[in-house]
């Protein structure tokens, strides 16, 4: 859906819709922008106006009755009761704290109200998969008192179940919805303001200038410039769209089937979440989950974000030299230091946020509102010294009502995942949950990283990413704490495996992106970008046996680990393509996934038989390769 909020831009069919999304998108974004600056609300309070304005918007961008009026005898009744149960809790707050517990009439009144308005509209922006999932647990906690076995339990009370979900923060208004109202909302503001600037083009130009002479050219451009747009939007799906528009058509030109072109930039926007510094949503839940500063995961989630890429590097080399595709001509290409030094006022502020929050270690908000300054300083600078290219002000302004569009998913569906967590929380379901799994595995971890994998792309299917990992972190990850891997190697894990999911087929969002972009099919493009991102599948696997690929223990530890996994996802980039310089045999592509695996474990005796296995492919197929050619040339 996101994509589709961001075609909207503000436009309607009708100019009273218009103006009030541009009127509330503006005072959401001051709304956000101030409480930041000068200091938060109370939680439940700021959460539940931030959470307001994202349904009145989602109601605005989404009618009841699509391009008829008649929809405002719908919508603008539950935008008032939205707007109502808000208000009744910032003016009874000081009343609330000192009766929590025995809520009034009024309290379930607007309580029931806010769940059901909340539940609509998560069914509009998101779709009914984790809306039903909110339902249902919510008829758990109700009617668990009549099951039996493992899964009974006691059964709450309608007044306990709705105080909550509405009165606490251990309900619509918990940790997931908190990370919009805070830290995200600034970064895709931070990030809607570099796109305004103009930071698609100047990094796909800066991309071009690295990489687009080398063999399959245009495919290193596509996974440069999306790496670097996505770990500033955090966003696979509107990543894909920006970058997609111009690197799709350029592959296609040069040689690339349209569905292979799609399948590459949907690839390689799957890694917007997993490189910092913005890493979506995920990465700020993950810090208030875990109590890790979002800092430190930022420094863990370096190397396995830039071995993703450079496994994706890896298999489209391959792709171009089994389709012969070469790199494009020299005088289409920019410079790059004419690149390097047009990229320079994008690049500045970009540093600016890297710094303040991993040297630093400035608070989140702190650091984007930094960086937020300086981008708009530098912005101005470059207006006086470059009249002639300058970025118009309306445009910045505009980026006021692009950061709402962007967080009406992510609101949506975290607010009602604070539903499905209250639930697992009040039920006492959530520890059963991990109890079970380990039990299912039989206590073999591999068994639980495979159960772990597929419950994770399943639920990926119908739920954003941050959705899918918030639910996973609350169910699946204490099944890893519970057979001795670290939280945060855990979480990792299952953060991995969900950013996976919107390429997984029937309902890969970045497929049917791209796939529309290249005018082909979206379930055909989603299983050839599943393939190529195949290799990059191997990453949670290894950091979950050497917690050194995360950055963890001694410098050398870390540096083994790194070199393993990229020789690991080297060799699985040529069984995934079947293509190293000429193809390769069923043999050797068994031999290349056995060692590939065997790297990945932390046994030095079974890292050295796999390295041995892989360079054993390299130095026998190099020389066989090399003897064909002499004998071609000496038979022309």
């Amino acid at each position: 859906m996101q994509e589709e909020i961001s075609a909207h831009k503000g436009k309607s069919k009708f100019k009273e819709v218009t103006m009030a999304i541009l009127i509330i998108s503006v005072a959401f974004s001051i709304f956000q922008i101030y409480t930041c600056a000068h200091g938060l609300m109370t939680a439940v309070l700021q959460r539940s106006i931030h959470l307001t304005f994202a349904v009145v918007l989602v109601f605005l961008f989404f009618p009841a009755i699509k391009n008829s009026r008649a929809t405002y005898f719908i919508d603008i009744p539950l935008m008032f009761i939205s707007i109502a149960g808000t208000s009744y809790l910032y003016l009874t707050f000081d009343d609330l704290l000192y009766r929590l517990g025995s809520p009034t009439e009024w309290d379930l009144i607007f309580g029931v109200a806010t769940i059901l308005i909340l539940l609509d509209a998560t069914r509009r922006v998101v779709g009914w998969a984790i809306a039903s999932l909110a339902i249902a647990s919510l008829a758990y906690a109700f009617f668990g008192d009549q099951l039996g076995g493992a899964f009974g339990h006691q059964g709450q009370s309608f007044e306990r179940i709705v105080s909550q979900m509405y009165l606490t923060t251990e309900g619509i208004f918990g940790v997931p919805l908190g990370v919009t109202a805070t830290y995200l909302f600034l970064f895709l503001l931070f990030g809607s303001v570099l796109e305004k600037s103009g930071v698609g083009a100047l990094f796909i130009n800066l991309a071009q200038a690295l990489a687009g002479r080398f063999q399959g050219g245009p495919a290193r451009v596509a996974i440069i410039a999306t790496a670097s747009i996505g770990s500033i939007s955090g966003s696979p799906v509107s990543d894909a769209a920006t970058t997609g528009a111009f690197t799709i058509p350029l592959m296609v030109k040069i040689g690339y089937r349209p569905v292979i072109a799609a399948a590459i930039e949907a690839a390689a926007s799957c890694g917007a979440s997993l490189l910092p510094p913005v890493m979506g949503a995920g990465a700020f839940v993950m810090a208030d989950i875990t109590g890790v500063p979002y800092s430190t995961i930022l420094t863990h989630a370096v190397i396995p974000g830039f071995l993703f890429y450079i496994a994706l590097m890896f298999v489209v080399g391959n792709e171009a030299r089994k389709l012969k595709i070469m790199g494009m001509p020299k005088d289409q290409l920019p410079g790059l230091k004419d690149a390097l030094l047009k990229s320079l006022r994008l690049l500045i502020p970009i540093v600016v946020l890297v710094f303040f929050l991993a040297v630093m270690h400035t608070s989140p908000v702190r650091a984007a509102l930094y960086s937020l300054v300086v981008m708009l300083v530098t912005t101005f600078v470059y207006n006086l010294v470059k009249p002639q290219a300058k970025v118009l002000l309306k445009d910045l302004a505009e980026a006021l009502t692009e950061a709402p569009r962007k967080v009406l998913v992510v609101a949506c569906a975290c607010g009602t995942a604070g539903i499905i967590i209250g639930m697992l929380g009040l039920t006492g379901l959530g520890l059963k949950m991990s109890g079970l799994l380990v039990e299912a595995a039989g206590g073999n971890l591999a068994l639980l990283m495979v159960y772990s994998m597929c419950i994770s792309l399943t639920l990926g299917m119908g739920l954003p990413p941050t959705a899918c990992y918030i639910i996973m972190a609350v169910t699946v990850a204490p099944s890893f704490v519970l057979l001795g891997v670290p939280l945060l190697v855990a979480h990792f894990f299952i953060f991995y495996c969900c950013c996976h999911a919107p390429i997984e087929p029937p309902l890969a969002l970045a497929a049917y992106t791209t796939a529309g972009i290249a005018g082909c099919n979206p379930i055909t493009t989603g299983l050839h970008a599943f393939r190529i991102s195949l290799s990059g599948f191997i990453l949670p696997f290894i950091f979950i046996y050497k917690n050194a690929l995360l950055g963890f223990g001694e410098w050398y530890m870390i540096i083994e680990a790194f070199l393993s996994a990229l020789i690991g996802v080297w060799a699985l980039s040529i069984v995934v393509v079947k293509y190293y310089k000429e193809p390769v045999s069923y043999f050797w592509q068994a031999v290349l996934t056995a060692g590939a695996l065997m790297l990945m474990v932390n046994d030095v005796t079974l890292n050295v038989i796999g390295f041995a296995m892989v360079a054993a492919f390299s130095a026998l197929n190099t020389s066989l390769f090399r003897r064909k050619t002499k004998d071609a040339v000496a038979l022309s």
